[in-house]
């Protein structure tokens, strides 16, 4: 069986749950495509890109990105609603394509933090609640260990300890093993998210279009240097940005109707990974209306003047203002449903 593994950070450790998984399960094809510091929402974008791509699907997809939700969902990143629709969005994906989904739900190592804690209840939630109604089987920190959980079961913050990283291994193998369906479908709907890449776009000024590839992406990216501008064609809200940041990268526009923002590719990770590909969450509610300008402004007082959509981890630029790029690979648009839809899920939510 083809499995692919869809997760954060916990899946790149080495000795982590991933790579022991792997070891264990030598009568499976296990291909693992993790990336660490995003969410559900770049789960999505990576099952729509390997269609797009007609790459071949796998026969399950272990989907973990539950502790990058809360954390992203604590630091004020995300909204509820993007996490449950992107997770719904999922679910269709697998059901429609006739491939079996999991979802490894794991957790920051426990502290007092009381922001923290409603994150965490608020995150499981909504993954309890996709995985009741669709017949996702799912598997918690809770349910692989017996006693509570504390600081030794932890490496740090949010990594797992090899030890306990072995016990998540062996529990998901067996969960696996005794056979993971395809989620049930539902009715047909309209799709919520659309994933527009470099290859889609029109542009103006100094723009070339290159494939760049890392170990944990590769695809089409657009580089916009001082001058050049791009437009992404799309309705709903403008939520991400698939990013690649380097010592080049700086402070670019978002432009769409009378509403204007700055914001910067740079991220304290970079600190790790010096060419840093990575999704950028927007903040607040930039509506595409058709297209979205994103451009590299020459007038450095003129974009400064404009207000800043903040980011997690955000670094200040490096390069001079005239020497600084930025390098695209898609955005994603969201359109919320209907208030009747949000009012029906968030009922079965909480029942």
């Amino acid at each position: 069986m083809h499995i692919l593994l869809l997760g954060g950070s916990n899946a790149g450790v080495k000795n982590g749950w991933a790579a022991q998984f792997a070891e264990l399960a030598t009568g499976h094809r296990v291909e693992n495509r993790f990336l660490g510091a995003v969410g559900s929402l770049y789960g999505l974008m990576a099952l729509m890109k390997l269609e797009r791509e007609h790459a071949p699907l796998p026969d399950l997809v272990i989907f973990e990105y539950c502790l990058n939700d809360i954390l992203l969902l604590e630091a004020g990143v995300l909204r509820p609603a993007l996490v449950a629709d992107a997770l719904q969005a999922v679910t269709d994906f697998c059901a429609h394509k006739g491939v079996g989904l999991f979802f490894l739900n794991l957790e920051p190592r426990p502290s007092g933090n009381r922001k923290q804690q409603k994150a965490i209840r608020r995150i499981a939630k909504l993954y309890a609640a996709t995985a009741r109604r669709r017949g996702v089987p799912s598997l918690s920190l809770r349910n692989v260990f017996s006693e509570a959980l504390v600081a030794a079961h932890f490496q740090d913050e949010n990594h797992l300890s090899t030890e306990a990283a072995g016990r998540v291994a062996r529990a998901l193998l067996a969960e696996v093993d005794a056979g993971v369906a395809a989620p049930q479908p539902r009715a047909e709907q309209a799709p919520r998210f659309d994933y527009v890449d470099a290859t889609q776009t029109l542009v103006l000024g100094p723009c070339a279009l290159r494939v760049l590839a890392s170990r944990v992406f590769e695809g089409p990216f657009l580089e916009i240097e001082r001058g050049g501008k791009s437009f992404w064609p799309g309705e709903g809200s403008l939520v991400a940005l698939m990013l690649q940041s380097t010592d080049a990268s700086g402070v670019y526009s978002i432009r769409t109707g009378d509403c204007a923002v700055r914001k910067t590719p740079r991220s304290q990770m970079q600190d790790i990974v010096r060419n840093l590909m990575l999704l950028h969450y927007v903040a607040g509610d930039i509506q595409a209306n058709g297209e979205v300008e994103i451009a590299m402004p020459e007038d450095e007082d003129g974009l400064m003047r404009l207000p800043a959509n903040k980011g997690l981890l955000e670094a200040p630029a490096r390069a001079p203002f005239e020497a600084q790029t930025i390098a695209i690979h898609g955005v994603i648009f969201w359109r919320e449903g209907s208030l009747r839809a949000r009012l029906r899920a968030f009922v079965e939510r909480w029942i």
